[in-house]
């Protein structure tokens, strides 16, 4: 059997889908043959241009999202039931491939994409899209929904609840998150009491997402006060300026306790969700799915405005009682003295995490991928 899975790195979430997918797969059946193809950007210099951009903006300028989110929604309108850019690309790689089975895990590699595909291979080639959404409503975009799917993998009930409203008929099932092995292995200590939070001073994790959006040091300059009270570990991706700027930060500030990680692996990931006391991070999908699933208190970071896409996150997490957001460095810091000087209501939180906590059973998912 081959596994062909679409995806792309605008985002964190839809290329760490796409590997745990494959870890998965690989694991479980070493008969099975895997590809992961970032597919818009290896396709077509336009849809590589636009992945660029659409990084640089969430870097730079995430109030341009307003603008060109809206644009992307028509995206569609130039693949009429088939892909023009990038198109002798695909051809050349399903032909060469041949899989049995893809999946998609972006929006953008739906559309047009299974169309192409089914007419080259075949009707028989099974499609499917795996969504990283948590919830529907604006924000959801309209390229997740294929009329080619013949599965609609969704994470929770609230995106099979949109999928049904919008495209009444698709197949559509609620298997739930397939992360990384690790994240299952830790996931399944802590509910059986292997696994505990660190103990020692509370731990702060600041995030980062794949592309290195950030501002982390005006976060720490609000977190000065509670040096001796809480420890902090700021995530710096692949960025090495950014792990040299917090360094230096914290040369300059001895007294609050900050660590600058690189890039970090899934068990490395999984084990700070274990040991945090709570996250900051942008409201983007991958993070607050492991949140959820690891049931660690998340602070979903609006600085320099919101992106349609990441309204989603906040409304299922605010529709159950768990969201808690910030706009402004100091509303971080007035978050944690609140916390720190009411435990309880920190514990109560983490209990709402618990009873919420997002749950999959990889096996099952693994049977539905091979039929």
């Amino acid at each position: 059997m081959r596994v062909l899975i679409y995806t792309s790195s605008g985002g964190t979430a839809h290329d760490a889908a796409a590997e745990a997918i494959a870890q998965w797969l690989v694991q479980r059946s070493p008969e099975i043959e895997v590809r992961v193809e970032q597919v818009l950007e290896r396709s077509s210099a336009t849809y590589s241009r636009g992945v660029a951009l659409y990084n640089w903006i969430q870097r730079h300028h995430p109030w341009l999202h307003q603008l060109y989110w809206r644009a992307m929604e028509w995206e569609d309108l130039v693949k009429p039931g088939t892909v023009l850019f990038g198109r002798k690309y695909l051809i050349q790689q399903l032909l060469e491939f041949r899989p049995d089975l893809l999946i998609s895990t972006h929006p953008h590699t739906n559309r047009g994409h299974f169309a192409l595909a089914k007419r080259v291979l075949g009707p028989q080639l099974r499609c499917i899209t795996c969504c990283t959404e948590l919830d529907g409503g604006f924000g959801f975009s309209r390229n997740w929904l294929c009329r080619h799917t013949d599965l609609f993998w969704a994470l929770t009930d609230a995106v099979k609840a949109e999928v049904e409203r919008r495209r009444p008929g698709l197949t559509t099932e609620v298997l739930g998150p397939l992360l990384y092995p690790a994240y299952h292995q830790v996931a399944s200590e802590q509910a059986s009491g292997v696994a505990s939070r660190q103990e020692g001073l509370p731990l702060l994790v600041l995030a980062t997402g794949s592309n290195g959006a950030n501002n982390h040091l005006p976060l720490l300059e609000r977190l000065v006060p509670f040096a001796g009270q809480i420890q902090v570990a700021a995530l710096c991706g692949h960025r090495f300026s950014v792990q040299q700027q917090v360094d230096d930060w914290s040369a300059r500030h001895p007294g609050l306790q900050v660590s600058a990680l690189s890039y970090q692996g899934p068990a490395e990931m999984a084990d700070l969700y274990r040991r945090a006391w709570a996250m900051v991070s942008r409201p983007g999908a991958r993070t607050a799915t492991e949140a959820l699933f690891m049931a660690c208190p998340l602070i979903f970071n609006h600085y320099g405005t919101t992106m349609p896409q990441e309204l989603l996150a906040p409304r299922y997490f605010a529709a159950r009682g768990l969201e808690h957001s910030i706009r402004r460095p100091e509303q971080l810091a007035a978050l944690v003295a609140q916390w720190l000087e009411q435990p309880a209501e920190h514990a109560a939180l983490c209990r709402t995490y618990q009873d919420h906590r997002l749950w999959s059973e990889p096996e099952q998912i693994l049977k539905t991928l091979r039929p």
